[in-house]
């Protein structure tokens, strides 16, 4: 018997470690080079389970990978495809203003326009309410809401659409830039209490001590509306430059106000009762609205020229101080389950450039059969930038789940 139990024990050992090597194997993370998706500690990191069944000439722009190091085969390294030497179209890459800019060539790069509902994946976590971080808390400004237990309830701000132009004029704007009490959302809103920046709500829940915090101009809200005021006014406040969605639910009616003055118009669906799923935001130079997740109730609007004096581009500032904000007008109350502010992946070049080894000039070109690979976290990631594109031949599976610890075990959405 006691051999009989060594054989079968050897045979499971012979099969597990097979499994390993063809099928599946875990990975633990090791730094934060992809937070907030991938939680990094030498000690207390997420474990991936990676499906070495995966075919390398299957993946595509976005997907994260696990690939041998470049420049140590011992060494793995888990990033996110940023762009792929077999995208004719796309195997120039750049990065600008905190986008990813692909072409086919070098004097082509135009920046990169991702579905708002698609990319989805590739947000992080900002700050959120209700909750009991008060590190987060303090992030936002709750303004007249008041909390009826794990919901928020906001009050109609009583003025008219026409009134409620006024308070996005450009001269209101700067006023409330200016004012030294340092309130940007406007009273009787619901929003940021500081501008957005790179920092995020890490995978453990609680936010960690800021570092390397840049502003960006790519964020939202995620709202889970238990139920719709008459009408929502979604705003996107970058110094000097409100856009706003006055969405009238009902009806279905869409206008985009630039500074209080109509830039665009849409119709949704009309929307009824009961809960919802509202997402806003500016994502890639387009501002964009959504309902419940469906592709027939999305609004994009992307920049027109006619928006800023003289037809040319914005006179943006070096780091943008984007504040996002909600309200309600109508009779009804706005009364949220949830509220979350995210931001989009933020891209850089490498600020240290010059270090030995690092490669050419942008834009950079990704040969056939290769990636250019990215880290989630830009500020504190070693990857394409420093090492350029990596063959496809060093794919070695795809993170499909967080195996542990286990208050993080989650799937890996793609």
């Amino acid at each position: 018997m006691l051999r009989d139990a060594l054989v079968v024990a050897g045979i499971a050992v012979l099969v597990f470690q097979a499994l390993r090597r063809g099928v599946a194997d875990k990975y633990p993370v090791p730094s934060g080079s992809m937070e907030p998706t991938l939680h990094g500690d030498e000690a207390d990191g997420d474990v991936v389970l990676v499906d070495k069944l995966a075919d390398a000439s299957s993946r595509r722009r976005h997907d994260l990978v696990v690939v041998a190091h470049p420049h140590d085969g011992r060494q793995q390294l888990v990033k996110r495809i940023a762009a792929r030497g077999d995208d004719v179209e796309a195997c120039w890459i750049d990065i600008r203003d905190g986008d990813v800019w692909l072409g086919p060539d070098r004097q082509q790069v135009e920046r990169e326009r991702k579905d708002p509902l698609g990319s989805r994946p590739l947000r992080a976590l900002w700050a959120a309410a209700p909750g009991t971080d008060p590190e987060q808390a303090a992030l936002l400004e709750l303004g007249a809401a008041r909390g009826e237990g794990a919901a928020l309830a906001l009050p109609a701000l009583g003025v008219d659409a026409g009134t409620a132009r006024a308070l996005f004029r450009e001269d209101v704007l700067r006023q409330r830039r200016d004012d030294p009490s340092g309130r940007v959302t406007p009273a009787g809103f619901l929003g940021t209490a500081r501008a957005v920046d790179t920092t995020f709500v890490p995978a453990t829940g609680l936010r960690g001590r800021a570092r390397d915090g840049l502003g960006v101009r790519d964020c939202g809200m995620d709202l889970a509306v238990a139920q719709l005021p008459e009408a929502l006014l979604c705003t996107v406040d970058d110094l000097g430059e409100a856009l706003t969605f006055h969405w009238r639910p009902a009806t279905g009616e869409v206008a985009l106000w630039r500074n209080g003055a109509d830039v665009a118009t849409a119709n949704l669906p009309p929307c009824g009762g009961g809960a919802h799923r509202v997402e806003f935001g500016h994502l890639d130079d387009r501002m964009f609205l959504a309902v419940d997740g469906r592709a027939d109730a999305l609004v994009c609007v992307a920049r027109g020229p006619a928006w800023n004096p003289g037809g040319g581009p914005p006179a943006w500032p070096r780091e943008p101080r984007v504040h996002v904000h909600v309200g309600a007008l109508g009779a009804r109350e706005l009364r949220l389950s949830a509220l979350a502010v995210f931001r989009d992946l933020h891209a850089q070049r490498d600020r240290n450039a010059s270090l030995p080894g690092t490669p050419g000039s942008w834009p950079r070109f990704v040969a056939p059969g290769c990636w250019f690979l990215l880290g989630d976290n830009a500020l504190d990631s070693r990857d394409s930038r420093h090492f350029d594109s990596v063959p496809a031949s060093a794919f070695l599976g795809r993170p499909v789940a967080v195996l542990g610890p286990w208050p993080r075990t989650r799937w890996l959405a793609q």
